[in-house]
């Protein structure tokens, strides 16, 4: 039964493998993999409060490191993987979409801001 569980959580862990591997594909060209990175270690600070078995992983200079997580598998509740990875990315993907914001926010008042000091010039 323990082989299982532990087959189980290894396809959960491979399915959220491949799909943040593809986000960081996607996305450092966009903001670059420090950036990325710097997010993705904050979130597992900040949700290893609530999740302590998310300290096991690791970020690297090419993304998420997955080893240390996979060796304590056996550790974990099998339950709480899932939800462990669910909202390591939900918290992740709400930093970065306040990243998103901020850029965009503050490139359309530097516009306005420019175009304000145009027409005050005319």
């Amino acid at each position: 039964m323990a082989d299982e569980a532990l087959q189980r959580q290894q396809g959960v862990i491979g399915v959220y493998i491949r799909v943040i591997s593809i986000i960081w594909q996607r996305l450092s060209p966009t903001f670059g993999i420090r950036t990325i990175n710097a997010i993705a270690r904050n979130v597992i600070a900040r949700k290893s409060a609530a999740y302590p078995a998310l300290a096991y992983l690791r970020v690297g200079n090419d993304g998420l490191e997955w080893d240390g997580l996979l060796a304590n598998l056996g550790k974990l509740p099998e339950d709480q993987v899932r939800l462990m990875l669910e909202e390591f990315l939900d918290e992740f993907f709400e930093a970065l979409a306040n990243l998103i914001g901020k850029i965009v926010v503050g490139k359309t008042f530097r516009e306005a801001a420019e175009m304000a000091r145009k027409e005050g010039e005319e």
